[in-house]
């Protein structure tokens, strides 16, 4: 018996092989493939609304079906905020090769939010209310012996990691080159991913026709009214996730897996 194929999209800045235990977790049941870091391909540029990242994904998609001699089969798509939107973009505009998608606390901005924002981008005030402005910014390189779990554990942003997931960032984000410990996953892609972020989800409203589930955070990127209205004009089943951030799939990586092959079983 074959195993449903999931694909799996990570979040900006955060490269595939970083969600390793929380994918672990699917391997018994699933066979999953992920891109391990988008945006870093010249053949697929970083363009405003992503559609180039769009179509890395489909193509990606189509390759790895390829290889497991499985072309016609669809495939389960699973992304993580940046992941997210581009799986709910390739779902709409390539239906055929999905069985159905669940976006993890995507930045699925519509309506007067993503027009403030299309009036924003490539001013100072975009990157201050997006995490572009951070990211330009980053820390890119540190000594071979420093410890990376070390330089991670207390920061805002992985305070409350799992452990094992924190380790699966420090062991798989960085990359030993120039006699330091480098990103694997380029600050500055990760910057040109945030300024490009896509504000024309409304013109894909109506164009999906897959089974589809938006779990969100209670403290994620979008406010509940958001995550709502977008769902509503896509028809998308939306799940909320209590007391956590928007980093929920490597804070709670059972919990958020056990959720998700639920979801899958309705599929």
């Amino acid at each position: 018996m074959k195993h449903d194929i999931i694909n799996f999209v990570h979040a900006n800045g955060f490269p595939a092989k970083s969600y390793n235990t929380f994918l672990d977790l699917f391997v018994d049941d699933f066979k999953v493939i992920a891109l391990d870091k988008y945006g870093h391909n010249p053949l697929y540029s970083i363009t405003h609304n992503w559609q180039y990242l769009v179509d890395e994904l489909i193509a990606f998609v189509i390759t790895q079906n390829k290889a497991l001699n499985r072309e016609n089969e669809k495939v389960i798509n699973i992304g993580h905020s940046f992941g997210g939107v581009i799986s709910f973009m390739a779902a709409c505009q390539r239906p055929e090769l999905f069985k159905g998608v669940i976006m993890l606390d995507p930045p699925a901005f519509t309506g007067t939010t993503a027009f403030m924002m299309k009036l924003l981008k490539g001013t100072q005030l975009f990157d201050k209310i997006t995490p572009a402005g951070k990211a330009n910014i980053r820390r890119n390189h540190w000594p071979l012996n420093a410890n990376m779990v070390d330089q991670f554990k207390h920061k805002s942003l992985f305070k409350n990691f799992d452990p094992r997931c924190l380790s699966d960032y420090a062991n798989h984000g960085f990359i030993k080159r120039n006699q330091k410990q480098e990103l694997l996953f380029s600050a500055s892609v990760e910057t040109e991913v945030f300024r490009t972020l896509p504000v024309n989800l409304g013109s894909f409203k109506n164009k999906l026709n897959i089974p589809a589930t938006l779990i969100y955070a209670q403290n994620g990127v979008c406010s509940k009214k958001a995550v709502k209205r977008f769902a509503k004009k896509n028809d998308i089943n939306t799940v909320e996730l209590a007391n956590t951030g928007h980093m929920f799939p490597l804070e709670q990586p059972e919990q958020t897996a056990a959720l998700i092959k639920d979801i899958i079983k309705t599929f």
